[in-house]
């Protein structure tokens, strides 16, 4: 497994949480909502910048600790369904989906991170080392 920077992800959670809370304060329930998805976007492709590497997996992790939040009650959550097994399988999907866009956002980030040196490149042949 790669290497966790945790301020990047703390950062994104963060952001996530932020985000989420001013987006179902000052919006109707359905912008709201897609606000959130926007908000996990940004949220992961933060976390990927200021990532080193395995910007993916710390878009991911985002992702999951915005699940985690809403599981605890510290962002709303979607409404309730009558069905139990219906309610499970919505709450499987949207947080399965709420992972996997803070992981696009993550994905997102390599092409904001700049040029990095190939493998095995030294310091002098890229400017970077001074």
């Amino acid at each position: 497994m790669p290497r966790l920077r945790w301020p990047a992800i703390l950062a994104g959670v963060a952001l996530s949480v932020a985000s989420t809370l001013l987006s179902a304060a000052v919006l109707p329930p359905i912008p709201a909502a897609v606000a959130s998805f926007f908000g996990l976007f940004v949220s992961g492709l933060l976390a990927g910048k200021l990532a080193v590497g395995a910007r993916v997996y710390h878009g991911a992790v985002v992702g999951a600790g915005y699940v985690i939040c809403e599981a605890l009650g510290v962002v709303p959550g979607g409404g309730y369904l009558a069905d139990p097994v219906s309610e499970t399988v919505a709450v499987i999907v949207s947080d399965a989906l709420r992972i996997a866009v803070a992981a696009l956002g993550g994905w997102s980030a390599r092409g904001l991170a700049g040029a990095e040196p190939p493998p095995g490149a030294s310091s002098s042949d890229t400017d970077r080392g001074r």
